[in-house]
């Protein structure tokens, strides 16, 4: 499990906004559990559950951390891909001031640790993130340093 993830667009931050989808991911902070111990836990239709994990797995916010097989149902354990997840501040831009607001926020340093085995899937991530950001913003300078600890 990641410590933060950063939300990047409208459908992900729609998705978590919904107030039962918060109770999920709570419940499955606890410990990773079945659609139907949610189901049981929370005296909901286990259909209703599975909807909204799979909404949430599509968009990233849990992943199947085990499986079981039961008798001939293979049962699969959700679980929550981070322990906090962060609209992006671009995602809230509603006029000129709020955009220059962000872009001084922007240029503060940031420190970031990753180990080994994370940093393929990080570098991976940001290039589309800035390949993203640059076509919002033609003229945009960003400065990267990767130094190993």
């Amino acid at each position: 499990m990641q410590d933060t993830i950063l939300i990047d667009n409208l459908a992900q931050l729609k998705c978590i906004s919904d107030p039962f989808r918060i109770k999920l991911l709570e419940c499955l902070y606890v410990m990773p559990k079945t659609g139907q111990q949610l189901a049981d836990e929370l005296d909901i239709p286990r259909a209703k559950i599975h909807y909204h994990l799979r909404e949430m797995e599509k968009y990233g916010f849990i992943e199947i951390v085990k499986t079981e097989q039961k008798i001939s149902i293979i049962q699969k354990f959700y679980a929550p891909t981070a322990s906090e997840f962060i609209p992006a501040p671009y995602l809230l831009q509603f006029h000129e001031k709020s955009s220059e607001h962000v872009e001084s926020k922007a240029l503060k340093p940031l420190n970031i640790h990753i180990n080994e085995e994370d940093f393929p899937h990080f570098k991976k991530e940001l290039k589309k993130y800035l390949k993203k950001a640059s076509v919002k913003s033609a003229d945009s300078q960003y400065e990267i340093h990767i130094q190993p600890v």
